[in-house]
C-alpha cells in the first residue's frame, strides 16, 4: 500500500527555516483505531467536522470503506478522510500499519478492542486474543508512530481505558491466561496494561502527551461486560474527544470529563517498568526503539 502523506515543511534549508509557520498552517491529522463503527466512528466524524484528516483504521479494507461511505454520507468531507486497514490478530499489520504514516500526526486514538472470548483464543502470533488486540497491538502501534507524533510537535495519545481495569491482574509468569482464563479477567487486565502505558509514556518521551480515558458504559460490542445497557455512542465520542483536544494531565486517567484515580499499581513505576520490558519482547521491538 502507498504511504499515506500529509503536508509537511520541506527539506531544504528555507524550508527548515519555515517549519514552525507551516506546521501551525497545515491540517492537523489523526488516526483513530477500530473506527468501523461504535465509538471510533463518532470520533472520527466529530474530528473531520474540526477540520482534522482523519486515518480512518478497520480491521479490513472492505470495512474501512464502508465506514467512510457511511460518514461520507452523514456530511463528511471525503477529502478529509482516508480508510487505513489492519488486523489487530497479526502485528505483523500492525507494523505495516505504522509504516504507513510518514507524516507528522498530530493524534493517535488507541480505541480497537475486543470484549474477549467466552473460550479462551490465540492469535496468529501465539497470544491469547484479548491480549494483544487490547493492549499488545496498541503498545507496539504506538511505539512504532512515536517518530510521526513527535514529528507534529505538541500531539497527543488517547487510550481507552475502562474502569474495569480496577479489577485487573498482571499475571507475570501468565499474561496470555493459558491457566485460569475468563473473558472480563482478561479484559481487564489488558486495559490495566494499557492504562500503565499510559502513564509510563510520558514519562519516557517528551513531546507527546498521553492521557487515559473510560469513555462511560456505552451501546457498543463491548457493552455485556458490564451486564447492563449503555448510553448513547455519542457520550463516549464526547468524552473522548475532550481528552484529545482539551486541557487535560498527560498521563493521568479519566472517567468521562472528570480525572480519576486509578488502580494504585498504575503509579507504580518498577510495575510500569518490567511491563515495559515485557511488552517489548513479546512485540519484538529491537535494539533502536528498546533505548526507550
Amino acid at each position: 500500500m502507498p504511504a499515506i502523506t500529509v503536508d509537511h515543511p520541506a527539506t531544504t534549508s528555507a524550508g527548515r527555516n519555515r517549519s514552525a509557520e507551516l506546521r501551525a498552517h497545515r491540517p492537523r491529522t489523526a488516526l483513530v483505531t477500530g473506527a468501523a463503527g461504535g465509538i471510533g466512528q463518532a470520533v472520527a466524524a466529530r474530528l473531520t467536522a474540526m477540520g482534522w484528516r482523519v486515518l480512518l483504521h478497520a480491521r479490513t479494507s472492505a470495512e474501512g470503506a464502508v465506514a467512510a461511505d457511511r460518514l461520507i454520507s452523514q456530511g463528511a468531507d471525503p477529502e478529509r478522510l482516508r480508510p487505513v486497514a489492519a488486523d489487530f490478530t497479526h502485528l505483523a499489520e500492525v507494523r505495516d500499519l505504522a509504516d504507513q504514516v510518514t507524516s507528522p500526526l498530530d493524534l493517535l486514538v488507541n480505541n480497537a478492542a475486543v470484549a474477549g472470548e467466552m473460550r479462551r483464543a490465540e492469535t496468529v502470533d501465539g497470544h491469547e486474543l484479548t491480549w494483544q488486540v487490547d493492549y499488545l497491538a496498541p503498545y507496539l502501534l504506538t511505539r512504532l508512530l512515536l517518530p510521526a507524533l513527535s514529528a507534529a510537535g505538541g500531539s497527543r495519545v488517547v487510550n481507552l481505558s475502562s474502569s474495569l481495569h480496577r479489577m485487573g491482574d498482571l499475571r507475570w509468569d501468565d499474561l496470555d491466561r493459558t491457566g485460569r482464563y475468563s473473558p472480563v479477567a482478561a479484559y481487564a487486565q489488558a486495559k490495566l496494561a494499557l492504562t500503565m502505558f499510559g502513564a509510563e509514556l510520558p514519562e519516557r518521551v517528551d513531546g507527546v502527551a498521553v492521557v487515559n480515558v473510560h469513555p462511560g458504559v456505552v451501546r457498543t460490542s463491548l457493552t455485556r461486560l458490564y451486564s447492563r445497557s449503555g448510553a448513547p455512542v455519542e457520550d463516549g465520542a464526547l468524552a473522548v474527544l475532550r481528552a484529545a483536544v482539551s486541557d487535560t494531565v498527560s498521563g493521568g486517567y479519566y472517567e468521562g470529563t472528570l480525572r480519576a484515580v486509578p488502580a494504585p499499581i498504575v503509579a507504580d513505576r518498577p510495575s510500569a517498568r518490567r511491563l515495559w520490558r515485557l511488552s517489548e519482547r513479546l512485540v519484538g521491538l529491537g535494539r533502536v526503539l528498546s533505548i526507550l
